[in-house]
């Protein structure tokens, strides 16, 4: 493209200083892009060293735990406490910024500290404990893969708002950041407020309201309320989010819908 603007400036030297000022801002452009994308591969290399370090931890004591010939495993707990430790030690900047997972690790210190407690510890309650931390641990080293490249990828997503009582709300062209899930565009977009429910997953988070307009039950079994939607482009028909929009990644072009309804159960 350069080549070409230079070109053209000695064919036509009426033009020259028009395309020069061009040459020169992408040149600029050219350097800002390549400062973000030097920016994300350290940022890369950041996440997949601090996943090799926790890893090679975690599969040190899951390998101590497979092959633990006492039935009282009491003797792990301190070990699986150092891990958790320097979990959040490495991951405390992602924790801060995402309360869904600062409560999950803060649920996950509470069951150990309850075991640490125990004289006996059991099979059953030490493996637990390893399963919630895989699930965190793997969670918070997806998100922030996927942030060391949101800089640099900018998504445009359409979204949907139907109040279910004529007001039907388009914000089209809509940028999130590459990475990004439903729930944190819908944060950026929209006033909400939300439960979170540790037990629920994948996916911890309910909408209970949006720009005011609040859940509402009509029995212990019914009631009105927010639901998500994507549209399906292979069967060309809007399909009810399988999961809670805090686990749902929102991709480039992606169409998505809150409808307030109602529902009831069974």
């Amino acid at each position: 493209m350069i080549l070409v603007i230079f070109i053209w400036a000695t064919l036509a030297s009426a033009f020259a200083g028009y395309f020069y000022i061009q040459s020169r801002n992408y040149g600029q452009k050219l350097e800002e892009t390549q400062s973000s994308l030097n920016k994300s591969a350290s940022d890369y290399d950041d996440v997949v060293g601090k996943f090799n370090v926790l890893s090679g931890e975690y599969s040190k004591l899951y390998g101590d735990y497979s092959f633990f010939f006492d039935s009282n495993y009491a003797a792990l707990v301190e070990p699986f406490g150092r891990l958790v430790a320097h979990l959040g030690g490495n991951y405390t900047d992602s924790l801060n910024a995402q309360e869904d997972l600062n409560r999950t690790y803060s649920e996950l210190v509470s069951h150990y500290e309850m075991i640490r407690q125990q004289d006996n510890v059991t099979q059953e309650e030490f493996g637990s404990l390893l399963s919630e931390f895989s699930k965190l641990f793997y969670t918070l080293t997806l998100k922030e893969l996927a942030q060391s490249i949101s800089e640099t990828v900018t998504l445009m997503v359409n979204v949907c708002m139907d109040y279910g009582n004529g007001t039907t709300v388009w914000l089209n062209d809509t940028k999130a950041s590459a990475g990004s899930t439903l729930f944190k565009l819908t944060q950026k977009i929209a006033n909400i407020s939300y439960t979170y429910y540790p037990l629920m997953e994948p996916g911890h988070v309910l909408v209970d309201s949006i720009n005011d307009k609040a859940a509402a039950y009509t029995s212990p079994s019914s009631g009105y309320s927010w639901i998500w939607y994507y549209w399906d482009d292979a069967q060309k028909k809007w399909s009810v989010g399988p999961v809670g929009c805090d686990a749902w990644l929102l991709k480039d072009g992606g169409i998505y819908k809150w409808n307030y309804e109602y529902w009831s159960w069974p």
